[in-house]
């Protein structure tokens, strides 16, 4: 939110329609405008945040400018077909010489001027209704194109989130690449000393050796993970990150008591739209095939002056002309019958296609929500992982100076730190990316963000939209069951039973 303040992952306190000249005076530049509302810092502000991040890929991103300009020509292709409900107006206009010779006997020529002018209008008055139905398939694709521009805004800001949550991910992990690869390489150092004076092995000089080695090859490899990453930022943002960045803002997420399923992401999707805006442009095409069968009818008005005739009584005269004309076509060869099956087929092809997308982003929810509560279920551990190594390396250290422990011991309880403390940052990255990454298929990251959407203006054809309730519950699942995510624990039975393995609750250190 616009006023939601910046959070370390660690503190983790919850883990209309309008007029289509409205539309058509959207442009680049109201975008951009509307994309920075929300985003005004104060003074003191860090280098770069997680907001400025993602407004800045969305200004950059080619595929939201290609998906706009897939917008505008959906809507000038609407208005092209919707001049055909308006009068026609021709005019044309001749100037000339003609001559006419006449043999043999007697033999006689004449010559004038054939200048004139036709000036017609027509007005389509019945088609059957195919030109408005082309007009309203038209805007129903043009609807299609418009949720396309949502999906692919929620597609990039994701992957902007993605790309700073990754930069200061391998950014903390080199840190600690490189506090183990210094504690492998004193280790190693000591023990070469005691090698020299001839109190050490040198089998266990060449197990730290190894080590070190290995420490080496992992700290190479964090920095190359945070090599390829700021190469994935720049591309999405256009520059590298910046060296200051503020910690990533929690997210916030309904939790499982305020839903039963994800029926209100799934109406939220632009994607699942888009496919419903096409299933209407079908069937809109479906009528306007239909208006095939029926007789055309148009009004007609001309006034002419032509002089074709010099000899004629009428030469030069002006005529006035309105009729009615009605073309009935009787027979095309079962074009109009086939073009009705065509368009039937699309749209059963458009529903289908609908239908799937309902399910996969039900799918992606589910499995999203699913692997949010493992990582939630799972971080306490992992911080108490963390915690007790911190104890075990302070206690091996102690043991060390009282001739308790080797250095080689004092390695183990180094890498086994160095694990725990990799995996409870992973762990806590990843469930930021998830959450966001929830947020987006619900079509609710940017406003998280702060950030508005591409167009201030949504199409006239959105009040017509309707997803019906059936679609919507024929692929929504209850929300998914993560019980048996709970921690576990051996309870032993009185007697000779066995013990058995149930869950049990989570108590604090």
């Amino acid at each position: 939110m616009a006023g939601k303040p910046d959070s370390a992952p660690g503190n983790r306190s919850q883990p209309g329609s309008t007029q289509n000249s409205a539309v058509r005076a959207s442009s680049e530049g109201a975008w951009n405008q509307a994309s920075l509302q929300g985003l005004k810092q104060g003074n003191g502000a860090p280098d770069a945040t997680l907001r400025e991040t993602v407004q800045s890929a969305l200004l950059a991103s080619p595929q939201i400018k290609s998906s706009f300009q897939n917008f505008q020509a959906a809507l000038q292709g609407q208005a092209i077909d919707r001049g055909r409900l308006l009068p026609q107006v021709n005019f044309q206009g001749q100037a000339g010489y003609d001559w006419r010779h006449r043999s043999p006997q007697p033999p006689s020529s004449e010559s004038w001027d054939r200048s004139g002018f036709n000036m017609g209008l027509s007005q389509l008055l019945y088609d059957g209704n195919a030109t408005r139905n082309t007009v309203k398939q038209l805007g129903f694709e043009k609807l299609a194109t418009y949720y396309d521009l949502l999906t692919t805004t929620d597609g990039v800001a994701l992957e902007a989130v993605t790309a700073y949550i990754d930069v200061v991910r391998y950014r903390h992990l080199i840190e600690l690449a490189q506090e183990n690869y210094s504690i492998h390489k004193k280790t190693l150092s000591l023990l070469s000393e005691r090698l020299e004076s001839g109190v050490g092995r040198g089998v266990d000089t060449e197990q730290a050796a190894g080590r070190l080695a290995l420490a080496q090859t992992n700290l190479m490899t964090e920095s190359n993970n945070l090599n390829n990453v700021q190469q994935r930022y720049r591309r999405l943002v256009g520059n590298l990150p910046p060296q200051h960045m503020a910690p990533v803002p929690e997210p916030i997420l309904p939790s499982a008591s305020e839903m039963a399923n994800f029926s209100r992401a799934l109406r939220s999707n632009p994607d699942i739209l888009s496919k419903q805006a096409m299933v209407q442009a079908a069937q809109a095409s479906t009528d306007a095939a239909r208006g095939s069968f029926s007789p055309t009818v148009e009004l007609r008005a001309s006034s002419s002056s032509e002089r074709d005739n010099p000899t004629s009584s009428n030469y030069g005269a002006l005529n006035n002309r309105v009729e009615v004309v009605m073309n009935y076509a009787l027979f095309r060869g079962g074009s109009d019958t086939a073009r009705l099956r065509q368009t039937g087929a699309q749209t059963l092809s458009a529903r289908n296609v609908r239908d799937h997308t309902c399910r996969n982003l039900q799918q992606n929810l589910a499995t999203t929500w699913n692997d949010i509560q493992r990582i939630r279920a799972q971080l306490p551990f992992l911080i108490d992982h963390e915690k007790s190594m911190e104890k075990v390396s302070v206690a091996a250290e102690q043991q060390f100076q009282i001739g308790q422990r080797s250095l080689l011991d004092l390695l183990d309880t180094a890498n086994e730190l160095f694990d725990s403390r990799r995996a409870r940052l992973n762990g806590e990255y990843d469930l930021l990316q998830l959450e966001y990454q929830w947020l987006s298929m619900a079509h609710r990251i940017l406003p998280e963000l702060g950030l508005a959407e591409p167009l201030s203006t949504r199409p006239e054809e959105s009040s017509e939209l309707y997803l019906p309730d059936t679609v919507i519950d024929a692929c929504t699942a209850p929300l998914p069951d993560t019980k048996n995510l709970a921690p576990v624990g051996v309870v032993y039975q009185n007697d000779d039973l066995p013990p058995t393995i149930r869950p049990v609750a989570k108590t604090g250190r």
